[in-house]
């Protein structure tokens, strides 16, 4: 799995089954979350969920080369109030509601593809699909 990965299966890990929009984690929790669930001593580099998976952030692109750099894919929303974007905020998934504040050149996927979990994760990805994903 990648790191990308990982984090969004401990963020879904850590908010399942609540899909209220106000329920955050913070960027220590995710960290923890991806060493209990994946071993300890994975670095995840703070700029991975700071920006590069939040959905409002732009897409940081190598200015030489754009298609290089940086990712699409929105993982996160970072929010203080669970409905407005908030650099200062903490974490959840993103939802369907999120897409009005779509950074730049983020128009990746939303989660990871469910044959890039391991299997013990993969009920997060129906879960997520099918309840978190539309909920107010």
């Amino acid at each position: 799995m990648t790191k990308m990965d990982m984090v969004w299966v401990a963020t879904a890990n850590l908010l399942h089954p609540n899909t209220a929009s106000a329920t955050t984690v913070t960027r220590a929790q995710i960290e923890a979350e991806v060493n209990r669930l994946f071993g300890a001593g994975i670095n995840i580099p703070r700029v991975l969920i700071d920006r590069h998976l939040v959905s409002f952030e732009d897409r940081q692109a190598d200015h030489k080369i754009p298609e290089r750099g940086g990712s699409r894919n929105r993982y996160l929303f970072r929010t203080v109030d669970g409905r407005a974007p908030s650099r200062q905020g903490h974490f959840r998934l993103y939802k369907t509601s999120d897409a009005t504040h779509d950074g730049g050149d983020k128009s990746g996927p939303t989660r990871p593809n469910p044959t890039n979990i391991d299997v013990p994760h993969r009920p997060l990805i129906p879960w997520y699909d099918d309840v978190y994903f539309r909920a107010p």
